[in-house]
């Protein structure tokens, strides 16, 4: 089989779809396919793609610009054209934003279209994507509730194949030395470390977890809070409204903000818990798979597909998004776990291991998209 895959930007910087994409494509090869990969934008991982992929080519546009429909709709097709489809080609879109470039690739070659459900649909799809989505042959979601929202945009349930997200517990490891992995983040030595490692937006509920960490220090808590991520490039300004908040509640000495952190295991292997509050329909949120591969607990919310990660004996470790109430009680019965539970780190790991492995993740992959061929 050969993947002509498209991706927007492929890069660490702009969160864990980017990075699951490259973890498939590179698994897809060391099966024995061969992949292709269509950016519109270099990334930092470009490199890394080059090293496995048969061929890395820049497109000029993923869509029709309608300020320039005609120079667009020219480019696009000029630079689809010259994209190499040997036998037993399909196209794979990692997002429905591509949808309407891998439609036109699809028709000009005659192929295969699939597309990753990695986000819920938006609130209007739009002419192109619309187009894009409508012509695919089969549907990756990440989870069983991103597939309930897309069939509820009208989309047939049985072309829809659910794959969860998967890490490699080999690359996610706990921490030998939890001392000097803090130390390279300058970060305190001696007290507990909540962490959070995700985008910085409003939607991620961290103004929530800001206010239930500074009500669980005023109840007792002894913690320190680091929040590693960037804001969105639309939204620099989201990070001074952050630090508003720290320092209206006097907590400037108790929060760390991190910024990007191209290593996030390093944030995880330095932690003792790891929250993500999210306050919107999170898919399937990658970064909790992989503290819990590090052996660090999480929290989260109980919204999207955080519950289908967070089950079973782990549905305790769940709590209502936007409740500082509840989020403040959880980081107070977990901070000390190490000592009243010993073995939850192992089970982390354990149940990261078992169910939510990138070799899984591949497996799903391979098998929608060889049903596509």
């Amino acid at each position: 089989m050969h993947v002509i895959a498209l991706e927007n930007e492929p890069s660490t910087r702009r969160g864990g779809q980017e990075i699951s994409l490259r973890d498939v494509c590179r698994g897809l090869t060391q099966r024995g396919h061969t992949v292709t990969l269509l950016y519109r934008s270099p990334g930092n991982l470009l490199d890394e793609y080059r090293s496995f992929c048969q061929q890395v080519m820049p497109l000029r546009q993923y869509r029709v610009e309608m300020k320039q429909p005609l120079t667009s709709s020219w480019q696009l097709i000029d630079d689809l054209r010259r994209v190499p489809a040997p036998p037993n080609s399909l196209v794979y879109s990692n997002q429905y934003h591509d949808s309407f470039s891998g439609m036109v690739l699809a028709r000009l070659k005659g192929l295969p279209f699939v597309c990753h459900l990695r986000l819920p649909p938006p609130p209007a799809l739009g002419w192109q994507w619309n187009l894009g989505m409508r012509s695919t042959r089969r549907l990756i979601a990440v989870s069983q509730q991103t597939k309930g929202e897309w069939i509820k945009r009208g989309f047939a349930a049985n072309r829809i194949d659910v794959v969860y997200n998967g890490v490699s517990p080999e690359r996610f490891t706990p921490a030998t030395n939890r001392q000097e992995a803090r130390s390279q983040l300058s970060l305190p030595a001696d007290i507990p470390l909540i962490s959070y490692v995700s985008r910085l937006d409003r939607d991620k509920g961290l103004e929530t977890l800001i206010r239930a960490f500074d009500q669980a220090m005023q109840q007792g808590l002894t913690a320190h809070l680091a929040i590693a991520g960037k804001p969105h490039n639309q939204r620099p300004e989201y990070l001074d409204t952050l630090k508003s908040l720290v320092h209206s509640l006097s907590l400037a000495n108790h929060i760390t903000f991190l910024g990007h952190v191209s290593q996030p295991q390093q944030v995880y292997q330095a932690s003792d818990l790891m929250v993500l509050p999210s306050e919107w329909p999170e898919p399937f949120a990658r970064s909790l798979l992989e503290a819990m591969a590090c052996g660090i607990p999480v929290l989260g919310s109980r919204m999207g597909g955080i519950p289908e990660l967070l089950s079973g004996p782990f549905s305790r470790h769940l709590f209502e998004a936007g409740s500082v109430e509840e989020l403040a009680s959880k980081l107070q019965q977990f901070i000390h776990w190490r000592e009243q539970e010993p073995d939850l780190g192992q089970r982390c790991r354990d149940h990261i291991a078992q169910n939510f492995n990138l070799t899984k993740t591949v497996d799903g992959v391979e098998a929608a998209l060889l049903k596509a061929l």
